[in-house]
C-alpha cells in the first residue's frame, strides 16, 4: 500500500512560529510596561504615603526663612580717590543695636561701606572696628534696620557630621544658601589675612565661593554657629580666604566659631579695638599635646596638657600647675593647642574665664584672671607673614634698635624706597621700643589691612627721610 505524506503538521509548526516570533515581543513588551506601571503607581503611593522628605525639605525651607532675612551683602570701593580695590562680601545682623558682623579681609580698610539687606534696602555703614588676628570685623548701621538680628547658638556645639548651611554672594548671586555638614573641628589654617591668624576653624564641605565670607553658617535649629572665612583648593594655599584663592569651592571650606566670634565682637562694640588675654602657660603645639580623658559615662574628653605655668603669671596665681589637661574654656571644648590659643586669645585681658581642668583623676573647675598678651607673644604670629608682605628682612640689636637687612625687587618695601641698612625709627610719627613692638605696631596701624603707614627711617649717612609703605 503507498504511504502518503503531509506538510501540513511543518506548516501549523512554522505559521506558530511565525506568530510568536510578532506576537511575543509585544506581549513582553506590554507585561514590562504593565509593571514599570505598577512600579511607578507604588513609588507615589509611598511619596504620597510618607512625607519625610517633605518635612526635611520643609525644615530646610524654614531655616532658609529663618536665616536669611538676617544676612546682608556688603560691598567696599576706594575712598576720596584713593588706589585700592573694590570688593564684596557677606555678613549678618547681630543685634537690634545696628550691628552687623563680617570678615575684616572683606571690609580691608574702609571706614565706610555699602549694605544691602535681604528687603533690598541699601543703606551705609561705618567700620566700628575690625581685628586681623581672627578675621572679624563689626559694622553699623542705623537700628531700624536690624529688627530681625540672627539667633546664635546658644548651647549645642557642633559636631561632625551634622547639616550645616552656608549664606552668601558667592560670584555677586546675593542671599545664596548652600548646604553640607560638619567635616571637622578645630583645624588650623592660615588665616585669611596673615599667616599667623588664630584659627580654630569649623571645616565644612557646603559651597563657599569668593562672596561668602562673612556670611553666617547654622546649623539645623536655625542658629549661626560660625562665619564663613576661608576656603582650600588645587588652585590656593589651604585657609587662603575665598576671595584671593584663585579657585572655585573643593568641598572643603573654612568658618570661624561662634565662641571665637562673640568675644571678640562685644570688645569691638565696647572699647573699639581687641586687647588680648594671656595664661602665662606653655603646651606642647603639636598633636602629641592633645590627651584623651575618660569621663564617668564612659566618654572621652580631650584637652591640652600644660608643660609649664609662668611664675606669678596669670595661671600661676589661679592656681594651674604643670601637668594639669585643659579640657574646657567658658564651655567650649579644647579639641588642640590652636583651639585653647583661639579661646583664650579672643578674651579680653582682664577678664575672668572659666576652665575645666583635669588633675590626678579629678575634674576641676577653675577661675584664670587674664593678663594682656605681650609684643614679644604676638609678633611671634605677625613678623613672617609682615616680612613675606612688603618682601624684606628686618632685623632688630640688643638696644631696640630696628634695622633693614634685605628687601627684594618689585616688592612693596623696595617700592616704598627702603633700602638695605636703614635703620627704622618711628611708625606714623610714634617711637617703638624693639623688633617686637614694631611688628605689632604695623599690625595696629592696619598695615596688613591696605593701609598706608608712614615710616621714619635714616640711611647709613645719617639722613633722615620718611617712606610710605602699603601692601595692598
Amino acid at each position: 500500500m503507498r504511504k502518503f505524506v503531509t506538510i501540513a503538521p511543518a506548516i501549523v509548526v512554522l505559521l506558530v512560529t511565525a506568530a510568536m516570533m510578532f506576537v511575543a515581543p509585544a506581549m513582553m513588551d506590554r507585561y514590562a510596561i504593565a509593571q514599570q506601571g505598577a512600579r511607578i503607581t507604588l513609588a507615589r503611593n509611598v511619596l504620597a504615603e510618607d512625607d519625610i522628605l517633605r518635612r526635611i525639605d520643609r525644615s530646610i525651607a524654614a531655616i532658609a526663612d529663618s536665616i536669611e532675612p538676617t544676612v546682608v551683602h556688603i560691598e567696599t570701593k576706594p575712598e576720596n580717590g584713593m588706589v585700592g580695590s573694590y570688593s564684596t562680601g557677606a555678613g549678618w545682623i547681630y543685634d537690634t543695636n545696628g550691628y552687623l558682623i563680617t570678615n575684616a579681609h572683606v571690609v580691608k580698610s574702609s571706614k565706610i561701606v555699602s549694605v544691602e539687606f535681604y528687603n533690598g534696602r541699601v543703606a551705609e555703614g561705618v567700620v566700628v572696628g575690625s581685628d586681623i588676628y581672627t578675621d572679624i570685623a563689626v559694622v553699623q548701621v542705623d537700628s531700624s534696620l536690624t529688627t530681625f538680628p540672627a539667633m546664635r547658638s546658644a548651647q549645642r556645639l557642633p559636631r561632625v557630621g551634622e547639616r550645616v548651611f552656608a549664606f552668601g554672594s558667592p560670584f555677586g548671586f546675593k542671599f545664596s544658601m548652600s548646604e553640607g555638614i560638619v567635616s571637622g573641628l578645630g583645624r588650623q589654617a592660615q588665616g585669611a589675612r596673615i599667616l599667623g591668624g588664630y584659627t580654630n576653624y569649623i571645616q565644612t564641605d557646603a559651597a563657599v565661593n569668593p562672596g561668602n565670607s562673612g556670611g553666617p553658617l547654622a546649623n539645623s535649629d536655625g542658629h549661626v554657629i560660625g562665619m564663613n572665612v576661608a576656603i582650600a583648593t588645587a588652585a590656593s594655599t589651604v585657609g587662603s580666604n575665598p576671595e584671593d584663592s584663585g579657585g572655585d569651592s573643593a568641598g572643603i571650606s573654612f568658618a570661624i566659631p561662634l565662641g571665637t566670634i562673640e568675644p571678640i565682637v562685644s570688645q569691638i562694640i565696647e572699647h573699639g579695638s581687641v586687647s588680648r588675654g594671656y595664661m602665662g602657660i606653655s603646651y606642647n603645639p603639636r598633636r602629641s599635646g592633645r590627651i584623651g580623658v575618660e569621663t564617668a559615662d564612659g566618654e572621652t574628653m580631650y584637652g591640652i596638657q600644660i608643660t609649664g605655668v609662668e611664675e606669678d603669671g596669670p595661671s600661676d596665681r589661679a592656681g594651674i600647675l604643670p601637668d594639669d589637661v585643659v579640657l574646657k574654656v567658658q564651655g567650649s571644648p579644647v579639641t588642640n593647642a590652636e583651639a585653647l590659643s583661639s579661646l583664650i586669645s579672643s578674651q579680653r585681658a582682664g577678664e575672668l574665664v572659666s576652665l575645666l581642668v583635669y588633675r590626678d583623676g579629678e575634674f576641676l573647675d577653675l577661675t584664670v584672671t587674664l593678663g594682656k598678651m605681650r609684643d614679644e607673644v604676638l609678633a611671634q604670629r605677625l613678623s613672617q607673614p609682615i616680612q613675606l608682605q612688603i618682601g624684606a628682612v628686618i632685623g632688630g640689636r640688643d638696644d631696640g634698635r630696628v634695622y633693614v637687612l634685605q628687601t627684594w625687587q618689585g616688592l612693596p618695601a623696595s617700592m616704598a624706597g627702603l633700602e638695605d641698612g636703614d635703620q627704622i625709627e618711628r611708625i606714623n610719627g610714634v617711637r617703638f621700643a624693639d623688633r617686637d613692638q614694631f611688628f605689632v605696631m604695623l599690625a595696629d596701624q592696619g598695615l596688613l589691612t591696605g593701609e598706608t603707614v608712614e615710616l621714619t627711617v635714616r640711611d647709613a649717612a645719617g639722613q633722615s627721610r620718611q617712606v610710605r609703605l602699603r601692601v595692598r
